[in-house]
């Protein structure tokens, strides 16, 4: 099985995966196989860093934590433009580079996993199906629908363990009794008040977890597909989840 993971790190960024451990997200998509391609695509802005030294330092050590864990480096240098009202415009889109190495690459390939919510790339996804291979999107909030229903499967980057961590939390405890997770509502009773999240375990294994309506934020109604983050609790009936949050 030959594995691609490409990241759309911009648009990942601004739409909650900002925090995204991308040792997580390669141990996740690959298990024990070795990757054949890791590319992630970056946003750089050349200018800035020859007046900051901060940013530059932080841009560059950042670059090498991934370098570190495998992933090869595209970086789009972000460029400025004065708009139509005279204010100043920044703009970095990698998207053609990417879409353009994912269709030469594909070939080579048995799975892609596709980091964006960008729905321009349900072409691109189209595209390399046709020829054989299978494609997972991954990605957080602002996801394109089209995009979701194109790929082979969606998988909501805020569900996988550790990915984004839970703050003040020791990723072996993810799902463990007393632990906070994060997981998809995917049965509702709302006659009863009731229904289910899955969540994923450390084995990417989902699980289901019961939750009565009276744990949730005052006046909320549940969303059947909503994402929400929750403390593992225990009574004499089984697990339960307390404490519910939601996030999207």
């Amino acid at each position: 099985m030959k594995i691609g993971i490409y990241v759309d790190s911009s648009n990942i960024s601004m739409s909650g995966g900002y925090a995204m451990r991308y040792d997580v997200l390669r141990d996740y998509c690959l298990g024990e196989l070795p990757p054949s391609r890791m590319i992630t695509y970056l946003a750089y802005d050349k200018e800035r860093a020859k007046e900051d030294p901060i940013y530059r330092n932080k841009q560059q050590n950042y670059f090498s934590i991934l370098r570190n864990f495998g992933y090869k480096i595209v970086i789009k240098q972000i460029k400025r433009f004065v708009g139509e009202g005279g204010e100043e415009v920044t703009k970095a889109n990698a998207d053609l580079d990417m879409a353009v190495d994912i269709i030469m690459q594909a070939k080579n390939l048995d799975m892609i996993f596709l980091l964006t919510g960008d729905g321009d790339f349900k072409r691109v996804v189209r595209v390399v199906q046709n020829m054989g291979v299978r494609v997972e999107v991954l990605s957080f909030r602002n996801v394109a629908r089209e995009l979701i229903y194109e790929s082979d499967t969606y998988t909501s980057g805020f569900v996988i363990p550790n990915l984004v961590p839970i703050e003040n939390q020791d990723f072996h405890d993810w799902g463990k009794l007393g632990s906070r997770v994060r997981g998809v509502c995917y049965e509702i009773q709302y006659k009863h008040t009731f229904g289910f999240f899955r969540y994923m375990d450390l084995n990417y294994k989902y699980q289901p977890i019961f939750f009565h309506f009276s744990e949730l934020p005052n006046g909320y109604l549940p969303k059947h597909e909503g994402i929400y983050e929750f403390d593992i609790e225990e009574n004499e009936k089984g697990t339960l989840a307390k404490n519910i949050e939601f996030i999207y």
